[in-house]
């Protein structure tokens, strides 16, 4: 969206012009500042233009300070003045200067940059109507020049950014489709040691699985840059091995190659195509600090932790996790030293534990989560599903320091796990600061935008309206909903959010959806404090709501 405030016309696909004139500004000042008028309306903090102009990547505050000082410097503005963006202590920044939104046409945008270059014009005289022309030739190939990432031509999408397409099992027999979709995890978890890549989600890419469609397609749908597909074969203890990375912007093959392997060293390949894409597109690459379990002494212990982990990428039914939970727990008793069997068991009762699976939920599922992830770490200190585990477990309990340590541990093996944000946002939440929680749940939207995107949209609407943001709460609620419309969560934040912005009668139509969703499962607000209180202080709000729309206390 363009904006016009004092001399200004601001405009992403142009630039900052002050009276016409185009201003220097360095490429991220642009897109922070950007931000900053897009969400005028609050402070935003650090953490949230860390994730949103760094994308997530760990900078010192001496840089986001230098940023905020060169758009102020281009602002004419400064730390004393501060006309246009305010310093809030310990909080934020936020863009205060009054601001009017141009509409998106390319005439009017225009129109509004000349109409400010307009009177200094008048006051100079009449230009020249070839100087004039030149001069909108500068403002346009200034603006592009000054958002152009230094390594390729679109700012949208980062330099590294890739996804992964599920590989193409070329056995020959169906069964052995989990073997391709387990390697193409382990290389979708290696892509991270490339030093600042951004790699789209394991559970986003498999949506794509089975589907025939147009490379750049992908890539645009997904906002990356680079798209990696290929194939596995796996025949008589043998397997071939195809990738193929490819430029989704311009269809052209950047890497390709083949490798084949004895079964027991398959998993090692990814190592080595890692290397090569790394090499490829001149990245660094960090080093090697989370490898794959190759196959222990038992293979049909490997091969049932392989099947039941696949089983989650993508549970489609609660056979699924049923299924999921048998495989894993028979693989745990053959081999008790498999971790990905753990972390797998894990996540099965996590997800017991946040609603009622049949035959697999139980009163203590949160604890048999925690222990089992607990278990998975000390195996394998590597695994980040683990760590992120742990660290939702501690936030549940109250643990917040360990919660946090778990969350850093979880993101620092592996920065594109979306589930670490989800565990940094949950764990903000327990902190009883929803604000700073928001900016980790969309970064886990973007992650993973494709799989389950309600999940990320109703915990970003239980931050919001323990923020006071009710409208921005109602909003993503109704997102939330929309993808999953009977999810009894999205449903009780959703009615709180109405009660608490005064649409009792929204509200209480809002109630029956939720009292309808939730079954013989009949909720109070006492059942729901004890399921959700360790979701922060700021939870009694969204109870307070609910008791307004009309549920009962006990």
């Amino acid at each position: 969206m363009p904006y016009r405030f004092d001399s200004f016309v601001f405009d992403r696909d142009r630039g900052l012009f002050d009276k016409g004139t185009p201003v220097a500004i360095e490429p991220q000042g642009l897109e922070l500042l950007g931000y900053l008028l897009d969400h005028r309306d609050r402070v935003i903090s650090r953490d949230e233009l860390n994730l949103e102009i760094w994308q997530g990547r760990i900078v010192s505050e001496a840089a986001l300070s230098t940023c905020i000082r060169g758009v102020r410097r281009a602002l004419g503005d400064d730390r004393k003045a501060q006309r246009f963006i305010r310093t809030h202590p310990k909080r934020g920044f936020q863009f205060v200067a009054k601001v009017e939104p141009i509409d998106d046409a390319e005439g009017e945008v225009l129109a509004a940059i000349e109409a400010e270059a307009w009177p200094a014009k008048r006051a100079r005289g009449m230009i020249p109507l070839a100087t004039l022309a030149l001069v909108l030739v500068v403002v346009v190939l200034g603006g592009w020049w000054l958002l152009r990432d230094e390594g390729g031509p679109s700012s949208a999408k980062p330099n590294l950014s890739i996804a992964v397409l599920p590989f193409d099992n070329l056995s020959g027999d169906p069964a052995q489709d989990y073997f391709a979709d387990a390697f193409t995890e382990d290389l979708i978890t290696d892509l991270s040691r490339i030093r600042d890549a951004f790699v789209i989600a394991r559970r986003t890419s498999f949506t794509y699985k089975g589907v025939a469609k147009d490379i750049s397609d992908v890539a645009e749908e997904l906002g990356v840059r680079y798209v990696l597909e290929g194939s596995v074969r796996r025949s008589e203890g043998q397997v071939r091995i195809n990738a193929q990375l490819i430029d989704g912007e311009t269809n052209r093959h950047i890497w390709s190659d083949r490798y084949d392997s004895a079964l027991t060293n398959a998993f090692s390949v990814q190592s080595e195509v890692t290397g090569q894409i790394a090499s490829a597109l001149k990245a660094e690459l960090r080093e090697a600090d989370l490898e794959r379990q190759g196959p222990p002494e038992s293979l049909e212990a490997w091969d049932l932790a392989l099947k039941g982990n696949v089983l989650l990428f993508n549970p489609k039914s609660v056979d699924d996790f049923r299924e999921s939970k048998t495989l894993l727990e028979k693989a745990t008793e053959i081999d008790p030293q498999i971790a990905s069997a753990w972390s797998g068991l894990a996540f099965v009762h996590f997800a017991a534990s946040l609603r009622t699976i049949p035959g697999i939920s139980e009163p203590d599922s949160a604890r048999l989560s925690l222990e089992a992830a607990q278990q998975s770490v000390a195996i394998d200190p590597k695994n980040a599903e683990g760590h992120w585990m742990i660290g939702v477990g501690y936030a549940r309990n109250g643990e917040i320091g360990l919660a946090l340590a778990s969350c850093q541990s979880a993101m620092e093996l592996n920065p594109n796990n979306d589930c670490s944000h989800v565990c940094f946002g949950l764990t903000k939440l327990a902190m009883g600061e929803p604000a700073a929680a928001v900016p980790y749940f969309q970064q886990s939207l973007r992650l993973n935008p494709r799989f389950r995107p309600f999940t990320k949209y109703k915990y970003m609407g239980l931050a919001y309206l323990q923020s006071e943001e009710d409208a921005l709460a109602i909003e993503v609620l109704r997102r939330a909903l929309a993808g999953s419309p009977n999810d009894p969560f999205a449903h009780f934040v959703l009615t709180s959010a109405l009660a608490l912005s005064g649409d009792l009668e929204e509200a209480r139509g809002a109630l029956e959806n939720f009292l309808a969703a939730a079954g013989e499962d009949r909720p109070t607000i006492a059942t729901l404090r004890e399921r959700h209180a360790w979701m922060g202080p700021g939870f009694e709000r969204v109870l307070e709501g609910l008791r307004l729309a009309g549920l009962s206390d006990m």
